[in-house]
């Protein structure tokens, strides 16, 4: 593999994405908002650009995670974006959780300068990311993504091909609408299972015997009944992918109802100043009202 490689936004879950492509003796640029959080990339040989331009001009294939729409936007149409520095024939992967729409608008702005975009969202925590086992849904041109593909390999456990970027953009944001379900569910359980005096740990280990069962539940349920809130996946994210998973379902003409309840549960436990938790903080709604 000798691509020259980038990689921009170094969050929470691009971080570790970015250090496994590194140690795979990459010839490696990154940039981020906030310089610090490359700090430990650069002390490893990665070398820092002070733009996603700069990145772009540097790079054969550029990497993109970041936290929503408008910040892909500015990443990539920005006066400094990666549009700006991307030469022909290089290819921009972003495997952000964003829009059909926000994809939409970039393949079009990319498609008549003869570079390529594919849209490769990841499912996942910041476990998979670190230790590669992420599951990626990969959008876009296919020779593109041949020669993608190597360095995909180096983050997934395996990945699904799409045709078309928005593709992918859609079906990550179908199973994110499994993971807030699921943990709303999780949340109206326990705190059930608090108020009625039935111990939460034996309800996880009566589901940990059934057919209910999910990894999740068992995490997740664990966590909350610690008290542990250490964001995986901050409460604000969530909100925002249910708000594109919404959006989204209304351009397609297909209701979420149950979604739109979460979304109500999100925001109640944004107001009440928990979106820099993780997201499971949302059952501390429940548990206060029944308080």
């Amino acid at each position: 593999m000798t691509h020259r490689i980038g990689f921009i936004g170094l969050g929470m879950m691009g971080g570790p994405m970015a250090k496994r492509l590194l140690h795979a003796g990459l010839r490696f640029s990154v940039h981020n908002r906030t310089k610090s959080k490359a700090e430990p990339l650069i002390a490893e040989g990665a070398h820092w650009c002070d733009s996603p331009q700069a990145v772009a001009a540097n790079s054969d294939i550029v990497f993109s995670m970041v936290s929503n729409p408008d910040a892909l936007r500015d990443v990539v149409l920005g006066s400094a974006g990666v549009l700006a520095g991307l030469k022909p024939g290089a290819i921009h992967i972003d495997t952000s959780t964003v829009s059909p729409e926000v994809i939409h608008d970039i393949l079009e702005a990319y498609s008549p300068r003869g570079s390529s975009l594919l849209h490769a969202p990841v499912l996942g925590s910041v476990p998979q990311a670190t230790d590669g086992t992420l599951l990626m849904f990969a959008g876009g041109d296919d020779a593109a993504f041949q020669i993608a593909e190597p360095y995909l390999r180096l983050l997934t456990s395996r990945i699904w091909r799409f045709e078309r970027p928005e593709q992918a953009t859609h079906l990550k944001l179908i199973c994110n609408l499994f993971i807030a379900g699921m943990i709303a569910t999780l949340g109206e359980a326990l705190a059930f299972a608090r108020n009625a005096d039935v111990d939460q740990s034996t309800l996880l280990e009566i589901i940990g015997k059934s057919q209910l069962n999910s990894p999740m539940y068992q995490t997740k349920g664990a966590s909350i009944i610690q008290d542990n809130f250490a964001p995986r996946f901050f409460l604000d994210h969530m909100l925002k992918d249910v708000n594109l998973m919404i959006e989204a379902g209304r351009s397609l003409q297909t209701p979420l109802p149950t979604i739109e309840l979460v979304q109500q549960m999100l925001v109640e436990a944004q107001r009440s100043g928990l979106g820099h938790e993780d997201y499971s903080a949302v059952v501390k709604v429940l548990f206060k009202k029944g308080n």
